[in-house]
This record gives C-alpha cells, structure tokens and sequence, in this order.
C-alpha cells in the first residue's frame, strides 16, 4: 500500500466522520489508517534525513522507534475506540 492511496482511503473516512459523527466502524477505521499514514510520512523523512549508508546505526533506531511509537498509537486509538467514545467524539471534545 503506498501514501497516495492510504490518503485517498482517509478522505471518505474523514467526510464520514464530519457528515454522521461518530460510529464504531468508521472510528476503527481511522485508528488504523491515520497511524499508517503518519507512518508512512515519517518513513520517508527518515529516509531523506538519515540515510542508511551516511548513518546506519541512527537510521535503524530510529525505524524501530518509529514502528513502536506507531504501535503504541493503534493500541491507544483502539482503546478510545473499544473503552471510551471512540476517536470521532474524543476528538469532537478537544
């Protein structure tokens, strides 16, 4: 899956999300795509910054850093979705 169509993929499910308001299956939705999309950015800035060959002891901490704070996000989205009101209306409270 590349970015472009992770971001195509988040369109409808940010519309859906302006449109009805919250919903279990639109809020699992977003907690997973919104985290794979911030991925997939933060790959590439690593990749443009810290190059492998220049820097190859920075450039893997910071990819395994990357991949767990990832993680660690997806785990969180999915307890605002499964313990609380989920992530339309806890971002509808901010």
């Amino acid at each position: 899956m590349n970015e472009r169509a992770v971001s195509i993929i988040s369109v409808p499910l940010l519309a859906t999300a302006f449109i009805y308001g919250g919903h279990p299956i639109n809020d699992m939705l977003m907690g997973i795509v919104l985290p794979v999309h911030a991925y997939m950015g933060f790959q590439q800035v690593l990749l443009d910054y810290f190059d492998a060959r220049r820097w190859p002891v920075i450039s893997r901490v910071l990819k395994y850093a990357l991949v767990a704070v990832t993680g660690l996000s997806m785990f969180g989205a999915w307890r605002i979705n499964t313990t609380d009101v989920g992530l339309t209306e806890y971002f509808a409270k901010l």
